[in-house]
């Protein structure tokens, strides 16, 4: 009698941000996973995304979508997306992506994480224990929080730049032309209000009803809304309160095209912003985007606000 030996998953995930998802691949591999992350999304990677999805869906879709084709021709086998379970299209991007890869052939296991099973599906899939999971999790918060403590923070020195919008362009540099960096070479320091630590906090403190220290801008942000939105429109709304409230130099709204819930509040964010006095600066981002063009603006809107304050 022959024993078959079963063959270990090959894991992989999207990219969100080079630090979040190097020390996630990191901890999946702490759990028991053999991980194996796509190459850093590129132009090619994009483009594999555009070829294969709706002309008009949300861009974040297209480059995770070429990222996942990208792992699957190096080897991987088993796909985890997070499934946000919320009113944003993104709570259907996993459905879409399995649909499309496998119109394309592949073949593979794709797994939905979310905050409701994310315990059985790290277990399953990497055989640790409830406990070491969560312990593994926490020591994975604790890292990416001293990451974002240093976006949040800001500088006593130069003019201080607020980032609010959709949490994949504002996180991933590859997506977003680097732009923190772009503002740090300008002479200014940003403050990117939508990082990964801040998502999960809102999300948990939601959740579990804990008590937050912005409670009192989130209860401001509830005027402008009559329900629920999805994505991140009523955080950034609150952020966008806060940093205005705290005489922020100028803030850039970054979002992807198309993206539902963050051109819902663009009206929103418009008047708190005039009615402050404060500069804003809109950057819509898909596959058309230019460098250059990002670039330019960002020079005069950052040269216009050391003008400003000079005054």
């Amino acid at each position: 009698m022959i024993m078959q030996i079963n063959k270990p998953r090959n894991v992989t995930i999207p990219w969100m941000g080079k630090d979040y998802i190097e020390l996630l691949g990191e901890s999946l591999t702490n759990l028991g996973m053999q991980v194996q992350l796509p190459p850093r999304t590129t132009n090619k990677t994009i483009q594999i995304g555009v070829r294969n999805t709706a002309e008009m869906v949300c861009f974040p879709l297209k480059p995770t979508l070429g990222n996942f084709v990208e792992a699957l021709d190096n080897g991987a086998d088993t796909l985890l997306m997070f499934d946000s379970q919320g009113q944003c299209r993104l709570r259907h991007y996993w459905k879409i992506q399995e649909f499309a890869l496998k119109n394309l052939g592949y073949d593979f296991e794709m797994y939905n994480v979310n905050f409701s099973n994310f315990l059985p599906v790290l277990r399953k899939l990497g055989g640790a224990s409830y406990v070491k999971i969560l312990k593994e999790l926490y020591r994975f918060y604790g890292r990416i929080k001293e990451i974002d403590e240093a976006k949040e923070k800001w500088s006593a020195k130069l003019p201080n730049i607020g980032i609010i919008g959709e949490i994949f362009t504002c996180c991933d540099e590859r997506i977003n032309y680097g732009i923190e960096s772009k503002i740090r070479k300008l002479g200014a320091k940003p403050v990117n209000t939508v990082t990964l630590t801040s998502f999960l906090r809102a999300s948990f403190v939601e959740k579990l009803h804990l008590p937050s220290k912005k409670k009192r801008y989130e209860k401001q942000a509830e005027i402008y809304f009559n329900g629920g939105l999805g994505g991140h429109g009523k955080e950034n709304i609150s952020s966008l309160l806060e940093l205005v409230d705290n005489n922020i130099g100028g803030v850039i709204h970054l979002l992807p095209m198309s993206c539902m819930p963050e051109t819902s509040i663009e009206p929103f964010v418009d008047s708190i912003c005039r009615k402050n006095n404060t500069p804003m600066l809109r950057i819509p981002i898909d596959e058309n985007t230019a460098e250059a063009n990002l670039e330019t603006r960002l020079e005069t809107f950052i040269e216009l606000i050391k003008m400003r304050e000079k005054k």
